[in-house]
């Protein structure tokens, strides 16, 4: 099962958050959680670590992304990984869910970046200038109710395979910096970067409203990720031009970004 790993350039990622995001604080208010957990991670490649060393040829899958390292930091051993690169929430359900059962415990999830396409709004932003990328971040911001209904599919087919699992939904990181110059080579420039974070912002206040509809928790990155996106001094996403893993997490990224991010949930 290969999926198409450069899908946040072309077609997405795999995909937001900014600091007035409406969504419930990730307190540590569950459990401790230890080696009699049963964890499976799902999602895209923001879950399954594309961009952090050793990642698979097949989905990208990395001992250096999230998962796994929240996995060894609890000292868990049922843990799934069904996590991988390009997948769509049609994926999730057709491929990923099998990976549950009643006796799951906790299932991490970052997905609907690539339904959404947002590498497609990033490359027209840079190719098309700034109108279009206006237009294509509106008509984006407008059709998040078909998300939405995807989402809200994927999630409930997570519930009904896995009734008595915690579900930890992790929104995407920004990925540019707004307000500084930026040096990086081939990126948007500052008014196409505010707008393609508006996108961002939206995208994750819907993932944010579903998971809480679902009686999920939705832990968001972004706060996590500030200061850290492409343009910044200390960029944790790859720019624009990095195969395979443009636009993704770097594996600072997923270590002092996600993890922190997810064990300020977990504890």
């Amino acid at each position: 099962m290969r999926k198409q790993l450069l899908r946040l350039v072309t077609a997405p990622v795999p995909l937001l958050v900014a600091l007035g995001l409406l969504a419930a604080p990730a307190h540590a208010a569950t459990p401790a959680y230890d080696s009699t957990t049963r964890y499976v991670a799902m999602g895209d490649s923001f879950s399954s670590g594309l961009g952090a060393p050793n990642a698979s040829l097949d989905c990208g899958r990395s001992p250096q992304g999230y998962p796994t390292l929240w996995a060894q930091a609890h000292g868990i051993t049922s843990f799934t990984d069904v996590t991988c690169g390009g997948a769509v929430t049609d994926d999730v359900l057709a491929e990923q869910v099998s990976g549950l059962n009643a006796q799951t415990d906790v299932v991490t999830i970052t997905i609907g970046g690539n339904d959404a396409a947002w590498g497609d709004k990033v490359m027209t932003c840079m190719v098309s200038g700034d109108a279009a990328c206006t237009d294509a971040v509106d008509k984006a911001v407008a059709d998040l109710p078909t998300i939405t209904a995807k989402v809200d599919r994927t999630y409930a087919a997570i519930r009904a395979a896995a009734p008595n699992a915690t579900v930890y939904v992790l929104g995407y990181p920004l990925l540019f910096e707004e307000t500084v110059d930026c040096t990086a080579w081939l990126v948007p420039n500052q008014y196409q970067r505010k707008e393609i974070n508006r996108f961002g912002t939206a995208l994750n206040r819907t993932l944010a409203d579903r998971a809480s509809n679902a009686g999920f928790r939705f832990v968001d990155a972004q706060p996590f990720f500030a200061g850290h996106a492409v343009c910044s001094s200390q960029p944790w996403i790859y720019p624009v031009v990095n195969l395979p893993a443009p636009l993704h997490p770097t594996a600072d990224g997923y270590r002092l970004g996600y993890l922190t991010a997810l064990t300020s949930a977990t504890g």
